[in-house]
């Protein structure tokens, strides 16, 4: 009987050969074999008949093989590396197997040899030392879509995993896409060896990590090996996958104690203490259920706190010690039962153009800047970013991270500062909240994820669906595409929420906000116009009016409307001049002008009410003064210096009269530039009493002499149930409407979202994620009043907004 020797001559060097292949080469008469691996044995084939061929001829060169000694020869069919591992031994006997094959005769002896894997493992150092996969991207012969399922499999079996025929000329995303199943499985900072020409002449080696592979240089002759959970790097820099030994016998051995202490006090790990909420895109409910989160975590009995790096927001809040931020992370804080603190958002964008926002940084405002002038600031914001993350870490158990916007936005990710980026800085795991009620979620979350590099994929642990309405067995088969698709799991889908409303943030929600009425008007409801300034800031002062049952609230743009409406409001702005200019233009300065009813003005509408705003020093414009409405004796300067205070006061006999029969009490917060002086037509509406926590005795805004209009510094004012109450029953005794009592102090609706979450979401699953160990169920009972701030006008606002739904904002959801 003939031979066919199918010979694995190991990487290429003749050293790395065995005994039994070189016995089989000198054996033989005949040696067969692609032309790369012969001149790699030259040597030893003095006097052999060689028969040689390209690539891709493999079934040619096999069916030769057999054919010669199926005549009587002795035949080496030569294959590299280990001929049963992606070489010719499979192929050989299968030709040798087919029916009616003339081969008959033949005996086919596979002869081992030292295999790819095996030689850059040993360039590496020990990476196999555990079970290991081996995968071919090859899809000439493995259907691609099977290639991504093995892929995934062994990632999620944690399998270090071997890739041979990584990339080609013509082969090119196979190794990006294998990068992104695994990194999205254990993490960018895995150890990952690529060995090229492993064992023979020219022989390179590079040691990375997963999150760092595709930089560098990988082709046909390399291999690639990407270590599992367990795997790390030795002091030498080579790869080592430990197998267990070292855990099993530190009884025995106390040098290796000794050495594992120390490497896991040095090793870097997650960071268990923080959670970042991201999105699919604006106003998904991340604020919301980053709030909600927060009270979870204080129920049970966490010190926690909230943080977002970079917010661009319409309406912000002013902390105790008179800093800025958004206003979201005073609601945020609230939440966590304890005071709003600048370093939870060290970075407020106020927009106050279509290209530039004013800039304020720990609470502070550093200036106003375009787009490229604050992208230049980056580097220099991200550190104050550092700062206020590292400071809050010290003081609080946990972080409840929020990010901006959409996770996605490709374009932005150089100069990223508010998600991602700052995900990884803080080692936070992240969990993506998608909105269904916009339509597509599953595209969203699908698209999001795909959008994202390796390494901000492997940051993303988990998804949360929210605002669903109706039967969520319905996305059962969707959530199962995306939990395959991504490898990310869904931790719950959270069903519209009607019995909470919680302040709203930015323009997103704004431009749901009704703009007119869709109905002639009745006696049954009073109408309120806030103006529609093209800058508009702080609208969340109007929440406390939404809420009100009796009160339909229109964001008006247009002149007509205002003699429509009950109450004409002038609400705070980002830029006084530049939207009296805008609203002069319109016509709705005049109809205002001419309006018969009650005017208010809050903070920049204030400004407006009076008879002149200067800017000398032109802090807002290049108008050196321009004239107001006219509606209130007083003269407004801007100045440099913004003036951002929680403050308390009184209200004059003028206020009182505003408001008959409330209280004397107010309290809100102020955020402006300007100074205004009253005339002798003017009267103060009240007196501040404490302002940033000092006692003062500041005379603040003015009513007119019939008390019809009034204007005030005070955000919040309408947060103040009292004054509230007292200034819209006169509004509706003038009408003829029923009167109201003031509101009955509502649930706190922060323990009303968490328990929603709880309801609707896999918590326990969620606390693995951020490292929380199991911890008890959570009292029913709300925490008592005193372990939360009594004196915050945000209390008293969210708690407002948690009485019944109201038109434009279906149940308030999340």
């Amino acid at each position: 009987m003939s031979k066919l020797y199918v010979v694995g001559i190991g990487p290429g060097g003749l050293n790395h050969m065995t005994f039994e292949a070189r016995q089989a080469i000198e054996d033989a008469d005949v040696i067969v074999g692609y032309q790369a691996y012969l001149d790699f044995i030259e040597p030893l084939l003095a006097g052999k008949v060689l028969y040689s061929s390209g690539m891709m001829r493999e079934v040619e060169r096999c069916s030769q093989a057999l054919t010669i000694a199926a005549s009587g020869k002795t035949v080496a069919l030569v294959s590299s590396g280990d001929a049963g591992i992606y070489g010719m031994a499979g192929l050989a006997l299968e030709l040798a197997d087919e029916p009616d094959a003339p081969y008959g005769d033949v005996e086919v002896v596979v002869v081992p040899g030292v295999s790819a894997v095996q030689a850059a493992a040993s360039v590496l150092g020990a990476p196999l030392m555990h079970d290991f996969a081996v995968i071919s991207l090859s899809d000439l012969l493995t259907p691609l879509e099977k290639i991504r399922k093995r892929l995934k499999a062994a990632a999620e079996a944690d399998f270090v995993v071997a890739l041979y025929n990584p990339r080609s000329k013509g082969r090119t995303t196979q190794i990006e896409e294998a990068a992104a199943i695994l990194t999205a499985a254990r993490g960018p900072q895995v150890p990952v060896g690529i060995v090229r020409n492993a064992c023979r002449d020219g022989e390179e080696r590079i040691i990375t990590t997963l999150g760092e592979m595709l930089n560098h240089p990988i082709d046909m002759f390399s291999l690639v090996i990407v270590g599992n959970a367990s795997t790390r790097l030795c002091k030498d820099g080579r790869i080592v996958t430990p197998r267990g030994y070292a855990t099993r016998g530190d009884s025995q051995n106390p040098n290796r104690r000794k050495r594992g202490a120390v490497a896991a006090s040095d090793a870097p790990v997650p960071d268990p203490h923080a959670l970042m909420f991201c999105g699919t895109g604006s106003d998904v409910g991340k604020s919301v259920l980053a709030a909600g989160f927060c009270r979870i975590l204080k129920r049970h009995g966490l010190s926690v706190a909230p943080f977002k790096s970079q917010n661009m927001a319409l309406n912000s809040v002013v902390t105790p010690e008179g800093g800025e931020i958004g206003r979201a992370q005073g609601v945020q804080a609230e939440a966590c039962g304890i005071a709003p603190h600048t370093d939870m958002n060290p970075i407020l964008l106020k927009p106050n153009s279509d290209t530039g926002s004013q800039v304020i940084v720990q609470g502070k405002v550093v200036r106003n800047m375009g787009v490229k002038e604050y992208n230049a600031f980056k580097p220099e914001a991200f550190m104050k970013v550092e700062e206020s993350f590292q400071r809050l870490r010290e003081r609080y158990s946990f972080i409840v991270m929020e990010g901006a916007g959409s996770i996605a936005e490709i374009n932005l990710r150089e100069h990223d500062i508010a998600n991602l980026k700052v995900a990884a800085m803080a080692g936070a795991p992240v969990i993506l909240i998608a909105d269904i009620d916009r339509g597509g979620v599953f595209a969203q979350i699908v698209g999001t994820i795909e959008l994202l590099t390796p390494e901000e994929k492997a940051l993303v642990k988990g998804v949360i669906i929210n605002k669903f309405r109706g039967d969520a067995s319905l996305l059962a088969s969707g959530i199962e595409y995306v939990e395959q698709r991504t490898g990310v799991p869904v931790l719950g889908v959270l069903p519209w929420f009607k019995g909470l409303a919680l302040p709203e943030e930015d323009s997103v929600a704004l431009q749901r906000k009704p703009a007119a009425p869709k109905e002639v008007q009745s006696g049954e409801k009073l109408r309120v116009g806030v103006v529609r300034l093209p800058r508009i800031s702080n609208y969340t002062d109007f929440s406390a009016l939404e809420a009100e049952p009796d009160v339909e609230l229109y964001y008006i743009h247009s002149p007509w409307l205002v003699e429509t409406m009950d109450l004409v409001i002038v609400p705070g702005t980002k830029s006084t001049i530049a939207d009296l200019v805008a609203i002069r233009e319109q016509g709705i300065a005049d109809a205002i002008s001419s309006y018969r009813g009650p005017v208010v003005g809050i903070c920049g509408g204030y400004q407006m009410l009076g008879v002149t705003v200067n800017d000398p020093d032109r802090v807002e414009s290049s108008l050196e003064s321009t004239d107001g409405l006219g509606l209130l004796d007083v003269v407004t300067t801007m100045l440099k210096e913004k003036q951002t205070h929680q403050v308390e006061g009184k209200l004059l006999p003028a206020g009182q009269e505003v408001a008959p029969g409330c209280g004397p009490s107010v309290a809100g917060y102020e955020i402006h530039m300007g100074e205004s002086v009253l005339g002798r037509d003017a009267s103060p509406f009240a007196r501040i009493s404490s302002r940033s926590g000092t006692v003062t005795e500041l005379e603040e805004g003015a009513v007119s002499a019939d008390g019809r209009v009034f204007g005030t510094y005070l955000h919040g004012i309408f947060d103040n149930h009292g004054f509230r109450t007292a200034f819209l029953n006169r509004i509706r005794r003038q009408k003829g409407m029923p009167e109201q009592a003031e509101a009955a102090l509502a649930p706190d609706p922060f323990d009303q979202l968490a328990a929603h979450m709880e309801k609707h979401l896999d918590l326990e699953r969620i606390f693995q994620i951020c490292g929380i160990s199991p911890l008890r169920v959570p009292p029913s009972n709300p925490p008592p009043p005193g372990e939360s701030m009594q004196r915050c006008p945000l209390k008293r606002m969210a708690r407002s907004l948690s009485s019944s739904p109201r038109r434009g904002r279906p149940g308030g959801g999340l």
